[in-house]
């Protein structure tokens, strides 16, 4: 067990880091749960493993919703179908209320990220997690005037940083005796 959390950690942190970068997205989603549940094995407590799986499947999700309701708009532009009555902005477009709908559905999935990282920062007494919640609930309250984009950018820098800081052996304490 003296190798299983640096594995963890390097998994976690490389998904994390994929993740980031864009294209590899699913991939470093991937990763990441694989490292977080060998992490939530090691620690023994399973709400960390939890609390970042649902959010990860809800996002994208809505990430499948929000590009199919931005490509019936676009085919909608393209074909000149115009269901206002009205002169088209982007008020008024599908666009508009399909991110309105994916602001208001990240809500949840990003409150379990930051008790998964409440959570790892916890039991690691990892300060770059609880930084990572900090500027995750942040970004989530003011995402809607776009600064949130930038604290979110910062969280996962600040989560990437956590992972590859985590120690290499865990000791498991006498009163979390079991895998809950």
């Amino acid at each position: 067990m003296n190798n299983e959390l640096k594995t963890a950690k390097i998994l976690a942190g490389v998904g994390a880091v994929l993740g980031f970068a864009g294209h590899f997205g699913i991939i470093g989603a991937i990763l990441e749960l694989i490292g977080v549940y060998k992490i939530s094995q090691i620690v023994r407590d399973k709400r960390i493993f939890n609390y970042l799986l649902w959010p990860t499947i809800f996002i994208y999700a809505i990430y499948a919703f929000g590009f199919l309701g931005i490509l019936k708009d676009f085919h909608d532009t393209v074909t000149g179908v115009n269901y206002y009555n009205v002169e088209t902005n982007f008020f008024f477009s599908s666009s508009f209320r399909v991110l309105l709908l994916f602001i208001a559905l990240m809500i949840i999935p990003v409150i379990y990220k930051i008790k998964a990282y409440n959570l790892l920062g916890d039991y690691f007494g990892n300060d770059y997690f609880y930084k990572a919640a900090t500027f995750t609930k942040w970004g989530l309250i003011l995402f809607v005037i776009l600064i949130g984009f930038v604290l979110y950018f910062i969280a996962s820098i600040f989560v990437i940083i956590g992972y590859f800081s985590l120690p290499d052996e865990y000791y498991q304490p006498e009163n979390n005796a079991e895998f809950n």
